[in-house]
């Protein structure tokens, strides 16, 4: 709270200074008497009493003072345009994505899934979408900014949702860029997430990158996999068994290149943990651009101040005028 007109206050300590000096020093008309047994401490009591109103005035007429003043609250809003990036997640699907990450025992693709659905909902103000890819590729979910459906989607995402298998990077990527390409946004970027070398699809990969970067849209590379992940199998005599995989199946060359084209990034996910250090690399690199306004709104609080006053003085001159003035 502030006291648009303070100056006013420094009223308050000089009446009440004004009353201290009255009580002290002015001059009462008084008789002298031997003994006071014949009025039985009645005065004394009195004398308390009839100070009541005097108080009561005083304080009304300090908050009169306190009102005059013009007390005021303040209430702070804060407003902000955003202006979000458009996002689009590209998934593997292919089988080899199954292969389990010894260091948490989850799957390629539920760590990519798990990581992914963490990245968006830190981004409130982007707009995101899905493909995920194979052999084929397809849209999953088109940009938005629904991050409930999007967490849906993504839960949705599994080995065998394209019904098919193979790794089609290109197609995937150019996929994404056909939508990018529709959309007006100052910033567009593509996550590739892939454990694999291209080796399906109509499009290369470099001829995807390359129309990417004719449009203005960065790509981020992230290879997922180790030669430690292991693949569950069925086997008819041991039931299920571990099979290692054979080294890193992903194209760290290839992924690389398609970064640089675009003026992207790229990130080796060998583990869990770096696949989420991954995610927030990028989630740092591509802030979300916001612009804050502050203003400042001034409430006038004098009724708190003037009503009690107001019952205050009321009650200071109906206490001096009618009881305490009958008292003996």
């Amino acid at each position: 709270m502030r006291f648009l007109y303070i100056y006013l206050l420094a009223l308050i300590p000089l009446i009440l200074i004004l009353y201290f000096l009255k009580e002290k020093f002015y001059l009462k008309t008084f008789l002298k008497f031997s003994s006071l047994s014949f009025f039985g401490g009645k005065t004394g009591i009195r004398t308390k009493l009839l100070r009541v109103p005097d108080i009561l005035i005083l304080l009304g007429i300090c908050l009169v003072i306190a009102a005059l003043a013009r007390p005021q609250s303040s209430s702070r809003y804060e407003t902000f345009n955003a202006e979000g990036i458009d996002i689009m997640i590209v998934t593997d699907t292919s089988t080899s994505m199954e292969a389990v990450d010894p260091t948490v025992n989850i799957t390629r693709i539920q760590n990519a899934k798990n990581r992914a659905k963490e990245f968006i909902l830190k981004r409130v103000n982007d707009r995101i979408g899905i493909v995920v890819f194979s052999s084929i590729a397809f849209t999953q979910c088109p940009l938005t900014l629904d991050k409930d459906a999007l967490i849906n989607f993504v839960d949705m995402i599994n080995t065998y949702i394209t019904k098919a298998d193979g790794t089609a990077i290109g197609s995937a990527l150019a996929t994404a860029v056909n939508r990018l390409s529709k959309v007006e946004s100052k910033s567009k970027i593509i996550v590739l997430l892939t454990d694999g070398a291209n080796n399906a699809g109509e499009i290369t990969p470099v001829t995807a990158a390359n129309l990417a970067k004719d449009n203005k849209i960065k790509i981020y590379t992230v290879g997922i996999g180790s030669p430690q992940d292991y693949y569950l199998v069925d086997d008819m005599f041991f039931g299920k068994r571990k099979v290692q995989a054979q080294g890193n199946n992903f194209d760290e060359t290839l992924l690389k290149e398609i970064a640089e084209i675009t003026g992207g990034e790229y990130f080796a996910a060998r583990t869990s943990k770096d696949l989420y250090q991954a995610f927030s690399s990028i989630d740092k690199l591509e802030k979300t651009a916001v612009e804050y306004t502050k203003s400042v709104n001034y409430n006038e609080q004098y009724m708190k101040f003037l009503l009690p006053a107001f019952w205050l003085l009321i009650l200071g001159f109906i206490l001096k005028n009618t009881i305490l003035k009958r008292l003996p």
